[in-house]
């Protein structure tokens, strides 16, 4: 007799095709994409424009990876969309209210230098 447990962990199997021109493929498509991604990356910090903003420029660096990694293995590709959905979320909601209160504090020390705080 088999128990409704061991029904719904068969959910979650699956296998992983060895392709090695697949793995190769993939692979060096995530190395270029890296490159390619930190020098974009570089300019947007060189020019300002990545204040703030770093947890959704990392969460989509980790997108593209695992659409990579999809295409060798969607079930793969979804677990771990899953685990760092888990980990990252309260990253980037944290790297948020981090920024904001750096702004505020940014603007408090304006006021005050320049003698507009009223407080």
């Amino acid at each position: 007799m088999t128990s409704y447990i061991e029904n719904t962990s068969r959910i979650l199997e699956f296998e992983i095709r060895l392709d090695f021109g697949l793995f190769l493929a993939v692979f060096v498509g995530l190395l270029l994409f890296g490159l390619l991604f930190n020098q974009f990356v570089g300019w947007l910090e060189r020019k300002g424009y990545a204040e703030g903003y770093m947890g959704f420029i990392v969460c989509t660096g980790v997108l593209v990876t695992l659409g990579g990694v999809a295409l060798i293995s969607a079930p793969a590709a979804l677990l771990a969309l899953f685990g760092f959905s888990c980990s990252g979320i309260p990253m980037i909601i944290g790297s948020i209210i981090r920024y904001a209160r750096t702004r505020e504090r940014v603007q408090q020390l304006i006021s005050k230098s320049v003698g507009m705080d009223r407080d």
